[in-house]
């Protein structure tokens, strides 16, 4: 599979006064999932569709591969997108995806294998309008598969999918990934893909608030313990000895410290003999952070 990287460059786009992105920028990279994050309506549908040509720039630039979509000469063979609700309901799976084949100079053979790989063969002749959203999103993944691209751009195709359905699209796009692809996979939840990516591009009104990857996302959570004892004393002595300056007393016999782990603060009331009840993780969740991100009072 040759390796592909989406580019995002100072990319805006107006809609008369409306500024549904704002000079954004960013790089999802070959052999990664990268998560396309933010709350509803911050910008992420609109730069997808420029990146793949169904809507035009205002400025900047959104390439695959250093090209714009319509610059390469077989698009649907370099990058294969789903955006939510491009279904004929009246079509049967097998149907929607021989209709769209000729586009991407795909044949009826590979109709086939896509369905397989998605694992919808069974339902390859029922009709899309009685299909759940959990198989909505996988017809929606086969046909984003049908040119055998290298590059995969899926707005919210983790939405609605049940626990087995988000465990199989982690399994299928991790494996993508680690076969040289490109992922760009938007959400409005970080819970939602948290599994699935490796690196994460956050916007927020169009404009870019943080990207990094999941682990250095997951590095800004402030972590804290709580602390349990019955020496209510000694638990207080404890604290002002050896946390100081983060241990905090939040009623007799509970305290909470941060910035630490439960492993230091174990270990330390065990060298101090201080009898324990109980001791666990208090700190900020991964989306708390990703809210600040998003909301009016940022923490990049």
């Amino acid at each position: 599979m040759e390796q592909r990287a989406v580019e995002v460059a100072s990319l805006t786009k107006r809609y008369g006064t409306i500024t549904a992105v704002d000079d954004l920028s960013f790089t999802a990279e070959p052999g990664r999932v990268t998560g396309f994050l933010g709350p509803n309506g911050a910008g992420k549908s609109t730069t997808l569709r420029i990146l793949v040509g169904l809507v035009a720039a205002t400025a900047g630039s959104a390439t695959i591969g250093g090209r714009g979509y319509a610059q390469h000469a077989r698009p649907g063979a370099i990058v294969g997108a789903h955006f939510e609700g491009a279904f004929h309901p009246g079509r049967t799976a097998r149907e929607h995806l021989r209709a769209y084949a000729p586009l991407v100079g795909a044949s009826d053979a590979r109709c086939d294998e896509v369905l397989e790989a998605v694992g919808m063969t069974d339902a390859a002749r029922r009709r899309v309008g009685g299909y759940s959203l959990g198989m909505r999103q996988r017809l929606g993944l086969a046909t984003a598969l049908l040119g055998d691209p290298s590059v995969l751009v899926l707005d919210e195709s983790a939405n609605g999918l049940d626990p087995a359905g988000i465990k199989w699209l982690r399994s299928f796009l991790r494996h993508f990934a680690d076969s040289g692809g490109t992922v760009l996979l938007s959400s409005h939840l970080l819970s939602e893909v948290e599994q699935t990516v490796d690196d994460v591009v956050i916007i927020a009104s169009g404009a870019l608030r943080h990207q990094s990857s999941l682990a250095q996302l997951r590095a800004l959570a402030r972590p804290a313990v709580r602390l349990v004892s019955p020496a209510t004393d000694a638990l207080a002595d404890f604290v002002r000895a050896r946390f100081p300056e983060s241990g905090v007393i939040e009623r007799a016999g509970q305290a909470s410290i941060a910035g630490v782990s439960a492993a230091d603060v174990g270990a330390a009331a065990y060298a101090d003999g201080l009898e324990v009840h109980g001791l666990s993780e208090a700190g900020e969740s991964l989306e708390s952070v990703f809210l600040g991100l998003t909301g009016t009072e940022s923490i990049v």
